[in-house]
């Protein structure tokens, strides 16, 4: 007598409880969803990473934005000495981003970012910017490829002299959006020093601009990744600006870093192990978590779109059926 070999997805599949939320996320469309059921969305979004291996998309993603920092941090600070309102912008940014990335990844990026700003190079404006810039693209097209799909109706080619051009435009886009976010900070600060030393305004007014400075941050932060959304994947129809992929990549990606910045700083000891080349380490980690949120909250915008132009499809059909010939 042979014994039956235990399946525990055949066992919890049949818990009633189980039962019940499945036909429960069948009939529920959350917000930004389209109508397109729970269901139907997280079943596609588990089989594509399945079937397209996440993870090592996210590694090769990471690896190739890594690579990607050094130019990118040449062609933003060629940029930024452009926009005399931000004098001090190096000060800034360490200071905004020192307590979101982990501290021995902070100390490197900005130990690149004194030496590069500490020398003059006149000629950075014209050839090596462009230089910068075009190897600092290479990261954000290496995102684009791992958008592409084989869902001929919702998915399309494109040239690839094109996508080049996209790359570009992206990467040129978010480094003004962080420009953009440095401006506010200069303003941000002159406006509460004039107001405490003028007005004397209460604590509590100077916490709500402090408050309000975030905000527009976190925003930023979602500009940046709904922009990548909606003109990085090529499609027929493009992903609109807001959408439910960029809400929980936002949200992730910012509980992420301060999850894990929070763990390197206390509880992490790459330096002690690795030495120096523990900030590698950490800086490579970190990437790779944010690309692997980046692809996840594209694989769901991806499948309400196919959904919905399944939908469509099945649509048209009926109508042209019922159609008097």
């Amino acid at each position: 007598m042979t014994k039956r070999k235990f399946d525990i997805e055949v066992f919890l599949l049949g818990l009633p409880f189980v039962q019940r939320s499945l036909e429960w996320s069948k009939r529920y469309s959350p917000p930004g969803f389209s109508g397109i059921s729970l269901y139907d969305v997280t079943t596609f979004v588990i089989k594509e990473m399945q079937k397209d291996n996440l993870t090592t998309r996210a590694n090769s993603i990471s690896f190739s934005l890594f690579l990607s920092i050094f130019p990118a941090i040449i062609f933003l600070f060629t940029l930024l000495p452009l926009f005399t309102v931000v004098k001090d912008y190096t000060l800034m940014l360490s200071e905004q981003l020192e307590g979101v990335i982990p501290k021995s990844a902070h100390e490197y990026i900005f130990s690149i970012i004194y030496d590069i700003t500490s020398i003059q190079r006149d000629g950075l404006l014209s050839l090596g910017a462009g230089l910068a810039l075009f190897f600092s693209s290479n990261g954000m097209l290496t995102l684009m490829s791992g958008f592409d799909k084989a869902y001929n109706h919702t998915f399309k080619r494109r040239h690839w002299f094109y996508t080049r051009l996209v790359a570009i435009a992206l990467t040129v886009v978010l480094s003004l959006l962080l420009i953009v976010s440095l401006i506010m900070m200069v303003v941000e600060g002159k406006v509460m020093d004039y107001l405490s030393h003028v007005y004397h305004v209460s604590e509590t007014l100077l916490l709500s601009l402090s408050i309000f400075n975030w905000i527009f941050a976190v925003f930023m932060v979602y500009t940046g990744i709904s922009l990548i959304y909606t003109f990085g994947p090529s499609m027929h129809r493009r992903i609109p600006f807001i959408n439910i992929g960029s809400i929980l990549a936002t949200l992730f990606s910012l509980l992420t870093s301060l999850g894990f910045s929070y763990f390197i700083n206390n509880f992490g000891r790459y330096n002690e192990i690795y030495g120096s080349i523990g900030a590698l380490i950490v800086m490579m980690v970190w990437i790779q978590f944010n690309s692997f949120i980046l692809l996840v909250g594209f694989e769901l915008n991806a499948s309400i779109s196919v959904h919905r132009t399944i939908r469509y499809k099945r649509k048209k059909i009926m109508e042209d059926n019922t159609s008097p010939s």
